[in-house]
């Protein structure tokens, strides 16, 4: 196995010129070899022998190759499949990307209609959070920031789309809902997040949480909605933090 894997990861680094004349050789080397062997025993002087020849060579060099090949297909598609994966989803809370969210959002409000509002952005923000890693450690920031990604999962419907902008930052995107849902969604995440808490030594740590929430309104762009969230994000951290700041709701 050990050898396979190194010949393996030595293959894969080849050009793909390359790698096609390394198996014509290595094909070709064991071809050759075997009629030789035939060849010296007389293997040649009847056709049912000849037949039979031909068939153990595909077989014997054939079978390996290809069974090379299609290990190592599969290898590539199990790390494409993981690159994907975490291209699209946060390895810590399950949630979406950034890059992933924009996609997601910018699709449903391009597919909408035009004319009505395609729902509410709440930007989510940890207060202090750098304090909590440099205090009690990023080990426990962490297994916090896991901790409100599990709560803002809850929170979603099926047509939601959450992610984790990076850091302590987290957004969550409510498809068609109003003033009401979404500040049942955000009161719910404002109250969920004072309830997360971690032991520390001989103390609870816990956190607090600021909730910018913008509305969709018609012609207004994800970038825009965003930038919108994130303005009422600063203001609730400007107002003393722990709070929810809305915007205009259509």
């Amino acid at each position: 196995m050990r050898f396979y894997n190194l010949w393996s990861t030595r293959f894969a680094g080849l050009s793909p010129v390359m790698q096609v004349l390394v198996m014509v050789v290595i094909g070709t080397v064991l071809a050759d070899a075997m009629a030789a062997a035939f060849f010296l025993l007389g293997g040649y002087n009847r056709l049912d022998k000849t037949i039979y020849l031909t068939t153990l060579i595909v077989l014997t060099v054939g079978g390996p190759l290809c069974a090379f090949l299609v290990s190592w297909n599969h290898r590539l598609k199990q790390m494409t499949g993981e690159l994907d994966t975490a291209f699209r989803k946060d390895g810590m809370t399950g949630l979406f990307t950034r890059h992933e969210f924009y996609l997601r959002v910018d699709h449903f409000i391009q597919s909408g209609n035009p004319v009505l509002s395609a729902g509410a952005i709440l930007y989510v923000d940890v207060d202090h959070f750098k304090q909590v890693n440099d205090r009690y450690g990023h080990a426990l920031g962490d297994d916090i920031l896991l901790d409100i990604g599990i709560l803002i999962r809850g929170m979603m419907g099926r047509r939601d789309v959450g992610a984790r902008f990076g850091g302590e930052e987290f957004a969550v995107f409510l498809a068609d809902a109003d003033y009401g849902q979404a500040a049942w969604v955000a009161n719910r995440i404002l109250a969920g997040c004072r309830a997360v808490t971690r032991r520390a030594g001989e103390r609870d740590v816990s956190v607090t949480v600021s909730i910018g929430v913008a509305f969709h309104t018609s012609g207004q762009t994800l970038e825009q909605l965003v930038d919108s969230a994130d303005q009422c994000l600063f203001q609730a951290k400007e107002q003393g933090r722990d709070r929810i700041v809305y915007g205009p709701s259509s």
